[in-house]
């Protein structure tokens, strides 16, 4: 008796938490005011009714795409738009109420405050491309480490025992994947020919500033790093199946500032005569597990950025005094759109670092220095990446 309420009180747990994760999912929602319209035919205001709610529920959800996409892209998009996504507004409006209603000789209008799940509209918007494209298309590449039952070491495209397989499970599963979802995804072995890796790289756990290293080599905006094992468990029941588990861990780090943007642990297991082709298909599974798990974790990320605030890592050349820092600074928050937070990290021989705050990323921050009329200085622009500036202050003669 006192087992099964040790089992009973496990599902209990298991449940709360299950329920916990999903209600924290349902937490990403906007609440937007909306007004619809229908058309009263035959003096039928019921209907007309009913189609001024369903239009006024499409301009909701039109509001939220809105705040992840660029009004570039929607214009561009629109018939895109409305097939995938405006044709099933249930499946993003959580609640919603009437306001006001005034029903009129010929149309009928409504008012509605609606609640916008914005979890399942980010992933709606990735499947068809338009969040990569609010983003510039950050290009992925895959670094995993590679051991299957039977092969001695693990194996890995960016070192000397890569010749050991000639493709990956585990990056042929996350390439399919990722690509699927419309993620840019690096081709290394195109882009092998031009560079030539050297020693330093050449080991199977790749610490992250090595891993960001190897991968701005190859013009990656992030990379994936990790491992997959494979391991032999047994027999199956004295049976001469075998059974078969691999895990795997990686994570996704952005190139430009080292975040780390995504991280993941899965496993799979197979059954099979043969331990190598169980071992095969175990990596499969693990790695078709944590595709999915890293592009929700990316996905989201990129979402919140898209619609609220992103960190920009701002470098500052040119700096004389102290006193010339603080008057940019000043600057930033005062007359330059976006910039909501201004973070001091250091200053030495001249250079400034800060982290900015902003509605939007490191190239609309650009645009709008480069515009930017300054009474006592200039702006050049050095460098940029997605999430990165670095730029020279340029004092003006008088």
């Amino acid at each position: 008796m006192e087992r099964l309420t040790r089992v009973l009180l496990c599902f209990v747990i298991i449940f709360v938490v299950a329920k916990s994760v999903h209600g924290e999912q349902q937490l990403q929602s906007q609440v937007v005011k909306a007004e619809g319209v229908g058309a009263i035919v035959n003096n039928d205001k019921a209907i007309a009714r009913d189609n001024a709610i369903e239009d006024a529920l499409r301009k909701a959800v039109e509001q939220a795409v809105g705040t992840l996409v660029s009004s570039e892209t929607m214009v561009e998009n629109f018939q895109l738009l409305s097939d995938r996504i405006y044709t099933k507004t249930e499946g993003y409006i959580q609640k919603y109420k009437v306001i006001s209603e005034s029903p009129a000789e010929n149309i009928y209008k409504v008012n509605i405050e609606a609640t916008v799940a914005l979890g399942n509209l980010k992933n709606d918007l990735a499947a068809v491309g338009l969040l990569m494209a609010r983003k510039h298309k950050p290009r992925i590449m895959i670094m995993i480490a590679e051991q299957n039952i039977g092969q001695q070491y693990l194996s890995f495209w960016w070192g000397h025992q890569a010749s050991e397989t000639n493709l990956s499970i585990t990056e042929s599963v996350l390439i399919e994947k990722l690509r699927e979802k419309d993620f840019n995804v690096v081709d290394h072995e195109a882009k092998a020919r031009n560079i030539k890796i050297g020693k330093p790289y050449q080991a199977a756990n790749l610490d992250d500033n090595t891993a960001v290293s190897l991968g701005n080599q190859y013009d990656a905006e992030v990379v994936i790093v990790g491992k997959a094992l494979a391991k032999l468990v047994g027999s199956v029941m004295g049976t001469s199946m075998k059974s078969v588990q691999a895990n795997m861990s990686a994570r996704a780090i952005r190139t430009d500032n080292g975040a780390i943007i995504a991280s993941a642990n899965t496993h799979g297991a197979a059954v099979h005569i043969d331990e190598v082709t169980g071992g095969s298909e175990a990596l499969k599974k693990a790695s078709s597990d944590l595709a999915s798990k890293l592009m929700d974790q990316i996905i989201n990320t990129w979402g919140k950025e898209v619609s609220g605030t992103t960190m920009v890592q701002l470098s500052i050349n040119g700096i004389s005094s102290y006193q010339d820092f603080l008057k940019f600074k000043n600057v930033l928050q005062e007359q330059v759109r976006g910039v909501k937070g201004v973070y001091q990290r250091s200053i030495s021989a001249g250079v400034a670092k800060i982290d900015l705050d902003i509605n939007g990323d490191s190239q609309s921050l650009a645009d709008e220095l480069t515009t930017k009329n300054f009474p006592d200085f200039s702006i050049n622009i050095n460098s940029m990446s997605q999430n990165s500036l670095e730029l020279t202050i340029l004092p003006k003669n008088r």
